[in-house]
């Protein structure tokens, strides 16, 4: 088992969102999606407002709500990473224990344990491990600033040898 304790900085949260958005296809196909979406909103909340017989206000107002959510997420949601940070702390200290079958994750006083296959749920560039969970619950990111070189050994032992089948339990 592999324990490894950090925190996140403002500047790895930028690195994060860096890669997160990709490259210049990527970035394409964001915009037009998020255009498709906001399009969608304005035109639901358009039918909402003019088209929809005015005999039941309650489910108009649902509807041009769900065409507000649309615009919004056309947005890329400005304001959810406020809301987030008032939830819980970005820049708490966190622990992953990382084992052959899962990763714990622990953060601001709670604990999740998060299924994990070392063979595909492993990914690195320049300043970052990426682990991913099983089933996509979790994408965590470890800075290699807080991994020391026997960690990282024994992270790169572990993909390594479950990779290549060789896991005894």
């Amino acid at each position: 088992m592999i324990a490894i304790k950090f925190t996140l900085t403002q500047e790895d949260y930028r690195q994060i969102e860096r890669a997160r958005r990709g490259g210049i296809v990527r970035r394409i196909v964001r915009v037009s999606f998020g255009s498709l979406a906001g399009f969608v909103g304005v035109y639901t909340i358009w039918q909402a407002l003019f088209l929809f017989p005015r005999n039941h206000p309650s489910g108009n107002l649902s509807i041009a709500c769900m065409g507000l959510i649309c615009v919004w997420g056309g947005l890329e949601m400005p304001g959810l990473a406020l809301v987030l940070r008032w939830l819980s702390d970005p820049y708490a200290p966190r622990e992953l224990r990382i084992d052959d079958s899962s990763i714990t994750c622990s953060c601001g006083g709670k604990s999740r344990q998060f299924p994990w296959r070392p063979g595909r749920g492993f990914n690195e560039n320049d300043k970052f491990f990426f682990l991913r969970a099983l089933r996509d619950e979790a994408e965590l990111a470890i800075p290699k600033r807080a991994v020391t070189h026997d960690q990282e050994l024994n992270l790169r032992e572990l993909v390594s040898r479950v990779s290549a089948g060789t896991i005894t339990r």
